[in-house]
């Protein structure tokens, strides 16, 4: 019975308490919510992407020779332990058509196991002469659309390499080895970097040997992608497959030479014989006979040099050959995968600190909440204590009122954020990868953590809030608490002020510091909720300013176009004069631009773009080279490289630090750092052609032109653009208006994140103000009556009140606005992706967003507290409890 009357007087509670029950609920769901929502979408991001690699095989490892694979080398990587699968394949890269598209083209059989196709439309090539292009040209072609495969311009060389030249695309695919959306890895003709891949049958490809061999092992297939097993499998699988191909760049290069000096022999013999053959002839030959065979022995005569020079050239090339080099990566050095673990990395980073916030602002407000409702019912516990019941009893009323708050928000926290907002995040993300939809997961782990803490803020509260009241006899609990001997405050002491306030103001000052917990609660919790407002606001600011500073402030170059170095000089030529008759044209500059790779232990690989401006002068009037700091302007001499701050970043680089590229045969090469120039989009390093000459021992090709222009509108640009890529010398051409949009409308996939994070603090500002305040005018019932009593208005009592919020409200806008500072610091640094980097910027509009959204909150709070204050029974709170 004792159990029954308990749970009755329990839900009789929250009946009489909804308010207060609703505001303890909505406050954990918001903490349980948020942190469960942000710390799941990294998972869950990664459980996908791992499910995708599972489903479509992707290798574990690749193989690389500089003079390709063998079957005899095949064979050994077929030995290496655990190996499940050994797939040899054919790539090459080529131009497609005359559009400037530099493919990576793939070979295709039906019975390849390792690295499927996801396939967007149509199918998978069938027989010689299809193809299937990479989904990113989905809008450039259909499917029954010729491409015609070419090589920096021309045809040479490819029909050594492939079977025909001509193809019908017959699908769009995605592929595994590729889940960035805009980032097909380096290649070896044009630009440097590749803009999509295309599959082929491997019939079509005529290649002597093997270009690469992809490779499964049996112990990591059920191991999942990202963990660390995987990769401490990965690193014992690259050291094994090393050893095992260790002795094969001596043995390949013995046999091309082997090969080389039979081919040489033979030739030489050829060429012996032929000489022979020509003087017996001539020997043989009477005086006349030789004169009527004068004309026929010259083209004799010619042929015997050219095969001499073929000889020769032979013999200069078994000269030069060089010991190959054998590459073993794994699937980190695919496009995107590595980084894609950095962002979901970085997501459980934000979501280590973000929920931090919430979940301690709503302890504090729990904790505020409790122990008024504990000290509320003084009375009763007084009375309860009188008639027996135990202090587990008594106290079990207000453990279970907390719990049930608590188990309901987090019930609803934990569905709504492992739901929704993984969902939201992921879709951000979208934009930059190529992966099948979201794989939703319930994580045990959370949940628990979640429910603990949430029954700290709100269980454990409250038993430390009745545990301080049970203390008292039966006889003290049933007389009202005495209130606190009133203490001169402060102001008072500095009497020149206190003398000129009005009698308002100083009932406001000493009620401000009379409720000191309460103060300190209310500025800590709006500081908080505004510091989360700030960061959010500040995250767009940052983000929003990259493309406008990127592509206007440091890439003052209008278009940048890309050339075919080996065009024929006509076209050369054609080009210069479509350039000389442009009047809107202000000025070009040549430079030889070339993608190598940054490498480091413990960092990512990075993809650095090599900057050399064949007139180093006039640099300045299409890129900005400056510190950012301090806006010094930097110089390229020929000394060294200047590179961009976040590559800096990246390596722990200063001036006067070794970098270290690595070139598209994975040759290394060192260069000295004169200076770190302001950038915020992809790595850079510039240098004049005398240090890049220094640095490789060959001239910079100048492959791409900046042009500078006035242009009258967006249809001259169009119109100018048409023209660039009619001309045969063209390979490619991008505008900086275009280029910075495109980026613009990348990086708005964070805005999503950002929203979620300025809703939810919005949220918890509201939930914040509206707790403390309902607390404040619960505790000071007595007080508000008594001056109702004595003539003051409704407006007046509310803003007898509102007086002391207004002020708390703008100290805790004050306190949060430096507290967001440091918070957006730290989210940037968290958040920010390898290629990218945020400008630590907070516009000065955003403080005033975050400051007027609290004061709206504070607003609508208080408008629902006139309602209740205009409601209060004057004779009832009056009345001697006594």
């Amino acid at each position: 019975m004792k159990k029954q009357a308990l749970w009755k007087d329990i839900f009789r509670e929250i009946g009489h308490t909804k308010a207060r029950f609703i505001s303890i609920f909505a406050i954990i769901m918001l903490g349980v919510c948020f942190f469960s929502g942000i710390k799941a979408a990294g998972p869950d991001m990664l459980d996908t992407a791992g499910t995708f690699f599972k489903d479509k095989r992707l290798m574990d490892l690749k193989v690389q020779s500089t003079l390709g694979l063998t079957e005899d080398e095949l064979t050994l990587l077929k030995d290496v332990p655990e190996v499940e699968e050994v797939q040899p394949g054919y790539s090459a890269d080529v131009f497609a058509g005359d559009n400037g598209v530099i493919l990576k083209v793939l070979s295709y059989n039906q019975e390849q196991a390792l690295n499927q196709y996801r396939l967007m439309d149509g199918r998978l090539p069938e027989q010689s002469g299809e193809i299937v292009l990479d989904d990113l040209l989905a809008g450039e072609y259909a499917i029954g659309d010729k491409i015609v495969f070419s090589g920096n311009g021309t045809e040479t060389g490819l029909s050594e390499s492939f079977g025909t030249l001509e193809y019908t695309v017959v699908g769009f695919a995605r592929s595994p080895q590729f889940i960035e959306k805009n980032n097909r890895g380096t290649s070896t003709i044009g630009k440097g970097t590749t803009d999509a891949f295309a599959v082929i049958a491997e019939a079509d490809f005529k290649l002597p040997v093997y270009t690469e061999a992809y490779l499964s092992f049996k112990d990591t297939a059920g191991i999942e992608a990202y963990s660390v097993e995987y990769e401490t499998l990965l690193e014992q699988h690259t050291e094994a497959v090393e050893q095992a191909m260790a002795g094969v760049p001596e043995a390949r290069l013995s046999e091309l030479r082997a090969e080389g000096e039979a081919e040489l022999a033979k030739g030489r013999a050829e060429l012996e014989a032929a000489e022979q053959q020509l003087a017996q002839a001539a020997g043989q030959l009477t005086e006349e006979q030789r004169q009527a065979q004068a004309a026929a022995g010259s083209e004799a005569a010619e042929q015997l040099e050219a095969a001499r020079a073929k000889l020769a050239e032979g013999e200069q090339q078994l000269a030069a050959l060089t010991l190959p080099k054998v590459y073993v990566t794994d699937r980190n050095a695919n496009p995107g995968y590595a980084e894609y673990k950095d962002n979901a990395d970085r997501l459980s980073a934000i979501a280590s600190v973000f929920p931090v916030f919430f979940f301690l602002i709503a302890a504090l407000v729990s904790l505020t909440t409790m122990t008024r409702m504990v000290e509320e019912h003084r009375l009763q516990i007084g009375t309860l204590k009188a008639l027996g019941y135990s202090n587990r009893d008594i106290m079990a009323k207000f453990l279970v009122y907390g719990t049930l708050a608590s188990l309901a928000g987090s019930a609803v926290g934990l569905t709504v954020g492992f739901t929704l907002l993984p969902a939201i995040i992921f879709d951000a993300y979208s934009s930059l990868y190529n992966l099948p939809d979201l794989i939703k997961s319930f994580y045990p782990s959370y949940s628990i953590i979640s429910i603990i803490v949430a029954l700290v803020c709100t269980t454990l509260t409250a038993w430390f809030a009745a545990r301080v009241e049970l203390r008292g006899n039966a006889a003290v609990l049933m007389r009202p608490k005495a209130p606190k001997s009133g203490q001169r405050i402060f102001l008072e002491r500095l009497t020149f002020i206190w003398r000129r306030l009005s009698f308002v103001q100083k009932v406001t000052a000493r009620n401000l510091f009379r409720y000191k917990q309460r103060m300190f609660m209310t500025v800590f919790g709006v500081a908080g909720c505004t510091a989360l407002i700030l960061t959010g606001f500040g995250l767009k600011d940052s983000i929003g300013s990259i493309a406008p500073k990127q592509f206007g402030i440091i890439m003052k170059y209008d278009a940048l176009v890309a050339l075919h170095t080996d065009a024929p000089a006509e076209e050369q030529q054609s080009y210069e004069q479509l350039i000389s008759s442009e009047t809107a044209i202000t000025g070009t500059l040549d430079v030889a631009q070339e993608t190598m790779t940054a490498r480091a232990s413990g960092v990512n690989d990075q993809d650095v773009n090599l900057f050399v401006p064949e007139a180093a002068d006039s640099l300045p009037q299409y890129v900005s080279l400056q510190d950012r700091s301090t806006g010094k302007t930097l110089e390229l001499t020929d000394e060294g490289v200047i590179i961009s701050e976040k590559l800096a970043k990246l390596y722990g680089l200063e001036a006067g630090d070794t970098l270290t590229l690595a070139d598209s045969k994975n040759e290394p090469f060192e260069l000295l750092i004169t200076g770190i120039t302001e950038n915020y989009v992809l790595h850079y390093a510039y240098m004049t052609p005398a240090y890049y000459a220094s640095v490789f021992g060959k001239e910079p090709v100048f492959n791409t032109s900046l042009l500078n222009y006035n242009a009258p509108d967006s249809a001259w640009e169009d119109q100018f653009g048409e023209k660039l890529t009619a001309s045969a010398r063209v390979a490619a051409v991008s505008f900086s208006s275009s280029v910075g949009t495109a980026f613009d409308d990348t990086m708005k996939s964070m805005d999503v994140v950002t929203l979620v994070l300025i809703v939810s603090a919005a949220a918890l500002a509201f939930v914040v103000l509206y707790n403390l305040t309902n607390i404040n005018v619960s505790e000071r019932i007595r007080e508000l009556s008594t001056i109702k009593v004595l003539g003051f208005y409704d407006n007046e009592v509310t803003m007898y009140i509102y007086r002391e919020n207004i002020i708390l409200t703008l100290l805790g806008i004050a306190a949060g606005s430096g507290l967001g500072i440091v918070l957006h610091s730290f989210v940037l640094q968290t958040a920010e992706l390898d290629a990218t980097m945020f400008a630590p910027v907070i516009e000065w509009p955003s403080y005033i967003y975050a400051a007027v959204l609290t004061m709206l909150f504070s607003g609508i709070v208080m408008a629902f507290m006139h309602i209740k204050l205009k409601r209060i029974h004057m004779i009832e709170a009056l009345k001697s409890v006594e």
